[in-house]
């Protein structure tokens, strides 16, 4: 049981698992490409439930597209449930609990990918389909889900090819979920003010010189509601801005080639060495450490 447990937790990876039934049969093979680890999953039939992600700098702060192949994939999450069959595509939100359960001979490839650059890149917008699916009769789904299996089969270091695929993908996954939206079924995807304001950053987090005032503008409220959200978590908007920055540098550099002033720049820091200094305090050593020790950095 431990075993299959480890290798639930290798594709969705720090939510806590519960009520797990089968997957006897499970075995995931996985791949990095660019910014995402693509899983090919096999199992028998299974059943468990999942945690949603409790923390905004864990690596369960992510986004899967689910490819089924074959079998039956039935997937719950707060406000909709869908059973996928084969051709299928679901994008499950870590960041809320979810329950899944596979029959036999089940056969899915599954993207995951950092929240903040699905959010960027297909999931943009403050309100979204409460239920992300593209359905087998949807034109372009065999296009994608090809796509999707050339990207997982790609040889190793051919870095432009699996940037570009990705990027691809993003952008057909944009316009399916677009054309199947229903303005009425329309719901936030964050719950509350404090989701709001990550909502914000995270569109807007490769602009310098962001602040309280701009998140309270774009939000329509004041600005000592922004502040009094914040406190309400435990955080300021500057530390919570400075946090999620942060660990979006830090996924860079553990899974790009990018330079260290490349990231910096593009998280929204202006300058280097105060992304140094912010970098070195919170992760207890430099950014170039941290890259060149990736092995000993990486999450297992």
């Amino acid at each position: 049981m431990a075993t299959i447990r480890a290798q639930i937790a290798s594709v969705f990876a720090a939510n806590p698992i519960h009520g797990l039934r089968g997957g006897t049969g499970w075995h995931v093979d996985s791949v990095l490409r660019d910014i995402a680890t693509i899983h090919h999953l096999t199992s028998d039939a299974f059943a468990f439930s999942l945690d949603e992600a409790k923390a905004f700098d864990g690596p369960g702060f992510c986004a899967h597209i689910i490819f089924l192949r074959t079998g039956q994939l039935s997937m719950v999450q707060p406000g909709h449930s869908r059973t996928l069959t084969p051709g299928d595509i679901f994008v499950a939100c870590a960041w809320r609990p979810m329950t899944l359960e596979g029959t036999d001979d089940l056969d899915a490839l599954i993207i995951t990918l950092p929240a903040w650059w699905a959010m960027r890149r297909f999931l943009d917008g403050l309100a979204i389909l409460p239920d992300l699916h593209i359905g087998t009769d949807y034109f372009a789904a065999p296009i994608i889900a090809t796509l999707a299996g050339t990207l997982f089969d790609l040889p190793n270091g051919d870095a432009v090819s699996a940037a570009q695929g990705l990027a691809m993908i993003a952008d057909l996954m944009r316009t399916a979920l677009a054309a199947g939206i229903d303005t009425a079924k329309a719901l936030p995807r964050w719950q509350g003010r404090i989701g709001e304001i990550l909502e914000f950053i995270i569109r807007n987090l490769d602009t310098p010189g962001i602040s309280a005032h701009d998140a309270a503008a774009s939000l329509k409220c004041s600005v000592r509601t922004i502040y009094k959200t914040c406190a309400a978590q435990g955080t300021s908007f500057n530390a919570f801005l400075n946090e999620i920055r942060l660990v979006t540098a830090q996924y860079q550099l553990m899974n790009t080639t990018d330079r260290v002033s490349e990231i910096a720049y593009s998280v929204g820091f202006s300058s280097l060495s105060h992304f140094a200094h912010l970098f070195r305090a919170r992760f207890g050593v430099s950014a170039k450490a941290m890259r060149q020790g990736r092995s000993t950095y990486l999450p297992h």
